[in-house]
């Protein structure tokens, strides 16, 4: 009984977690962080990232949960900062490459990779990607924005 019960229970855990992630609409790390849910962004605070432009690791005692997403901050401040105004620092098509995005991909988001453009943060895959995306920004941005709403809700898997 104690068995039948241990697999039931391993069984639906997918079916209540799931939800959350379950078309990858946000560029997380496998497992889940100290705060309960996946780590975005790989745990660069963004608040340092978009005003500061250093990517700087954040630490898991100054972190804030968003769309099901951790994210940590260097200090309680920034924390503060970011949830009081998450769209100022979130990163652009879920955290996911931005060019990639704009070809109908989901590659992982680097925040060593990134620019800030019109008060948006970008991240891409590596530098080639990030240069791409440089050649023209407005219309790689609008392009990736067109495909976002097109496969958002697609697991990454699936593209």
């Amino acid at each position: 009984m104690k068995s039948l019960v241990l697999t039931t229970l391993i069984a639906t855990l997918p079916l209540i977690a799931a939800p959350a992630f379950a078309a990858d609409e946000i560029n997380v790390s496998n497992g889940i962080s100290t705060a309960g849910a996946p780590l975005a962004a790989h745990g660069v605070d963004l608040v340092t990232l978009v005003n500061d432009g250093n990517p700087v690791d954040g630490f898991a005692t100054h972190s804030a949960t968003y769309d099901g997403a951790s994210y940590y901050f260097t200090s309680a401040a920034n924390r503060e900062a970011f949830e009081a105004n998450p769209a100022a620092y979130l990163p652009q098509h879920g955290g996911f490459c931005s060019f990639g995005v704009s070809v109908g991909k989901k590659f992982d988001g680097d925040p060593d990779q990134y620019l800030v453009a019109d008060g948006k943060l970008y991240l891409f895959l590596n530098a080639d990607t990030r240069a791409a995306f440089l050649e023209d920004v407005s219309a790689t941005s609008e392009t990736a924005d067109n495909q976002w709403s097109k496969i958002k809700s697609i697991a990454v898997g699936e593209l």
